[in-house]
């Protein structure tokens, strides 16, 4: 019965179903890294721009 249980947790565990919003977090905290390191208003509206895309 063990085997079968820790396969069946396997198959709906959280961590498994969440990559998509792992994913969406990293590109987040990277466009907050690069509008950071931005030198110019017109900078930081190019990086919006290339990041909204990407989203």
């Amino acid at each position: 019965m063990r085997p079968f249980a820790k396969a069946f947790a396997h198959m709906f565990d959280r961590g498994a179903l969440d990559l998509e919003g792992d994913e969406r977090r990293q590109i987040h905290r990277e466009w907050d890294r690069q509008r950071e390191n931005a030198l110019s208003p017109s900078d930081r509206a190019e990086i919006d721009a290339i990041f909204s895309r990407h989203l």
